[in-house]
Formats: C-alpha cells, sequence, structure tokens
C-alpha cells in the first residue's frame, strides 16, 4: 500500500496528463461560400460605332440591365439612350429591351462577348427645326415687303439680281463623267439625293 499523500500526488499527476481527447485538434474547414458571397459572372459588351470600337468590361451579368449598357455608352459616345439603337442584340425570352438583362442575351461572340453595332446621333449634331428654339434672334421677313422704283433698296437688289446674271452666264461647267445613254441613245434618268444639306 501506498501512504495517502503519495495515491493523493498520483492521481493530481494522472489528471494533468494529456489524454487523446484533450490532443490538439485540427481546426474546422472554412465555411462554403453562400451563393450571396460568391462572386457574380460578368460578361464583356463590345459595340461596333462607326470606326470606334467601344468595350464595356466586368458587367455583372445577372443585375446589369441593356438600359445600364445604354448609360455607359452616353458616356463614351455623347448619344442618349433614347437616341441609340443596338443592332445584332437577341435574348433568350424574347425581344430586348432596356429591361433585358445581361444573362438573358444570346452570345454570339467568342470568350462570352457580346459584340453588336451602335447606332444614334450625338445630341450637338442633331438638326433642330428652328421653330423649336426660344432663344434664336429676331430675323425680318422681307420677302413681303415692296421696294419703291429708284430707293435704295431697289437699287441693290437690281445690283444683285445683274451680278448673278453676269456670273451665271460666265461660269463654265466642267463635266466630270458625261451622261450615261441607253440602247435608244437616250440619255438614262439621273436621281440627285440631298443628303443633310450637301447641295444646299
Amino acid at each position: 500500500r501506498q501512504p495517502p499523500n503519495d495515491r493523493l500526488r498520483l492521481l493530481a499527476v494522472r489528471r494533468q496528463r494529456p489524454t487523446m481527447d484533450d490532443a490538439v485538434k485540427p481546426p474546422p474547414p472554412p465555411p462554403a461560400p453562400s451563393e450571396s458571397s460568391s462572386s457574380e459572372a460578368t460578361l464583356t459588351m463590345v459595340a461596333k460605332y462607326g470606326k470606334l470600337k467601344i468595350e464595356l468590361s466586368d458587367l455583372p451579368a445577372s443585375s446589369t440591365n441593356v438600359g445600364r449598357v445604354k448609360e455607359l455608352l452616353r458616356e463614351r459616345t455623347g448619344i442618349l439612350p433614347k437616341r441609340q439603337k443596338l443592332v445584332g442584340l437577341r435574348g433568350t425570352k424574347g425581344n430586348v429591351d432596356d429591361e433585358t438583362l445581361l444573362i438573358d442575351l444570346k452570345s454570339k461572340g467568342r470568350g462570352g462577348a457580346h459584340q453588336f453595332i451602335l447606332m444614334g446621333t450625338p445630341e450637338e449634331k442633331i438638326f433642330v427645326d428652328p421653330s423649336e428654339k426660344g432663344d434664336l434672334p429676331d430675323i425680318i421677313d422681307d420677302f413681303d415687303l415692296d421696294f419703291n422704283a429708284g430707293s435704295d433698296e431697289w437699287i441693290q437688289h437690281v445690283a444683285k439680281q445683274d451680278n448673278l446674271q453676269k456670273f451665271t452666264e460666265s461660269t463654265e461647267v466642267h463635266v466630270i463623267n458625261p451622261p450615261r445613254t441607253s440602247s435608244d441613245n437616250t440619255h438614262k434618268p439621273l436621281l440627285v439625293l440631298d443628303l443633310d444639306h450637301t447641295l444646299l
């Protein structure tokens, strides 16, 4: 038999020794990321505007719509969203409008990029009807005015007419391409398009 003091000392030592349950355990694995914390898939939109190629990268596919793409294009080109026409975008659920999400677009480009053509005109290059502008200076309409013969206005008018007639008679017309003729030796009709007041 051991003395009581020795038995108490032995029990204390045994309690202080680490057991298998007290061994250091490896840290638990990190929790799997939830859907809200996982990174959202992104897309690239490539717009061709004339000779300019505009690339919009890293757009969240499930939270970015076509309206947001138009706003980004407005910052790059100055074309208002209401004047933009995106040619070449097709949706998986039908027609494409401003509320269509990028994730619902059919991809035709490689690497998940959506390529399309941007059509539109910047606001500063749009012809505005003068009747819609309120800050234009006053213009005197002189078409209904009668000039008395011999007055200064009449003399200036006659002088302008004489100069115009003189310049018209002295102008030489240089024919770049002669008129085309058909099989019956008659001239073919010519269509002249006055685009953006070119001739004016």
